[in-house]
C-alpha cells in the first residue's frame, strides 16, 4: 500500500511541522572511530507496516517510476550523500541493493506527542525504489524496530521529500 494511503500515516499538513537536516559527515566518521554504529528499522521490509513510497505525486501511479529523480530531488535538497562509502568516484564494487543513502536528522515542531522531538531517518534506493529507515546511533550492531508512528512519519516524510518538487525564489524568479 502506498504510505500516502496508510490509515495510521500522518496527512500532509502533519509533516509541515518537521524540519529535516543532514547529518554532517564529521559527525558520521566521528561517531564511527569512536566505535558507533548506525543501525536501522527498515520500513518499507515490515511487513506489519506493508507501505511503499510511490515516486509520483499522483498517488495511483505506477511504483515502478525512476529512482533517479528522487536522488535528483534529494541532491537539491541536501546535496551529495555524506555516507563517505557513498562518494562519487569511489570503488562501488560492494555494492549491490542501493547506490545512495542519506542520514537526516528530522526535527518536530509541532505539538504532536505522539513522535519523538528529534529522531534520525536514512532515506536510500533499494532495488531501484525508495527505501527509509528510523535510525540510531548504538554501541554495537544490533536490530531494533521503531514504533510504528514514528516508522509511518518518517517513510511518509522520505516519500514527500523525494516526490514533491522543491519551491524557490532566486532573484526574485520563482523556481
Amino acid at each position: 500500500m502506498d504510505v500516502r494511503n496508510h490509515p495510521d500515516a500522518p496527512d500532509r499538513d502533519a509533516l509541515q511541522d518537521i524540519v529535516v537536516e543532514p547529518v554532517a559527515r564529521e559527525e558520521i566518521r566521528s561517531r564511527r572511530a569512536d566505535g558507533e554504529v548506525l543501525v536501522e528499522d527498515d520500513v518499507r521490509e515490515r511487513e506489519d507496516l506493508n507501505v511503499v513510497a510511490q515516486l509520483s505525486g499522483r498517488p495511483d501511479a505506477s511504483e515502478s517510476e525512476n529512482i533517479g529523480v528522487a536522488l535528483y530531488r534529494l541532491v537539491q535538497l541536501f546535496g551529495t550523500p555524506q555516507f563517505p562509502e557513498y562518494e562519487a568516484g569511489g570503488d562501488i564494487s560492494w555494492r549491490t541493493d542501493d547506490t545512495f543513502k542519506y542520514l537526516l536528522r528530522a526535527t518536530h515542531r509541532g505539538d504532536q506527542a505522539e513522535i519523538p522531538d528529534e529522531w534520525l531517518m536514512t532515506v536510500y534506493d533499494t532495488h531501484v525504489r525508495l527505501g527509509a529507515s528510523v535510525a540510531e546511533w548504538r554501541d554495537e550492531d544490533a536490530s531494533f524496530t521503531a514504533d510504528a508512528k514514528l516508522a509511518l512519519t518518517t517513510f511518509a516524510l522520505a516519500q514527500r521529500l523525494a516526490v514533491d518538487p522543491v519551491e524557490c525564489v532566486w532573484e526574485e524568479v520563482l523556481y
